[in-house]
């Protein structure tokens, strides 16, 4: 299976060149350990993974390969009308999508509109689910279990320098 990972990081407009300075460099530090643990758990379990970390320049889309069977994004919501689109898009293209991050677990129902998947608390366990179609579209998906294997920064080291 060929899965997509895309963590949006966005901020608010850049108005002049110093914020739009310190925005590309202290923005990079905020990418999250859950979409580089997503990654990394599709990895072992021998999916065809990309994993991608979208920073308000450029076309998000283009950080994935086209022909994906699952899209996971991850979100604030700032980036949430971003991920809408992107979630339409992908399901146009017959992936499976979920949405992930701040913003789906503070509004899980309004991500119902435009992803087949919304995810409130995620594990190993609930990703195999997800991947094994355990799912139907229009869930809301949680993990029993509260979290408590996170891949160590050696196995998130891919995901890490690309990020970066």
């Amino acid at each position: 299976m060929r899965v997509g990972v895309l963590e949006l990081l966005a901020d608010t407009e850049k108005s002049s060149w110093t914020q739009s300075a310190r925005y590309y460099l202290f923005t990079k530090q905020y990418a999250s350990i859950m979409p580089q643990a997503t990654s990394v758990w599709s990895r072992q379990m021998g999916h065809e993974t990309f994993y991608a970390t979208w920073y308000g320049n450029g076309d998000p889309k283009a950080l994935l390969p086209d022909d994906l069977d699952v899209v996971f994004i991850a979100a604030y919501t700032q980036a949430s009308a971003l991920a809408y689109a992107l979630g339409k898009l992908y399901r146009q293209e017959k992936a499976l999508t979920a949405i992930g991050g701040p913003h789906a677990k503070s509004f899980p129902n309004d991500c119902l509109r435009f992803f087949d998947l919304v995810v409130v608390n995620f594990d190993k366990t609930t990703l195999a689910d997800i991947l094994g179609g355990q799912y139907t579209p229009g869930s809301v998906v949680s993990s029993k279990r509260p979290l408590d294997d996170i891949p160590t920064v050696e196995e998130r080291l891919p995901e890490i320098k690309r990020s970066a």
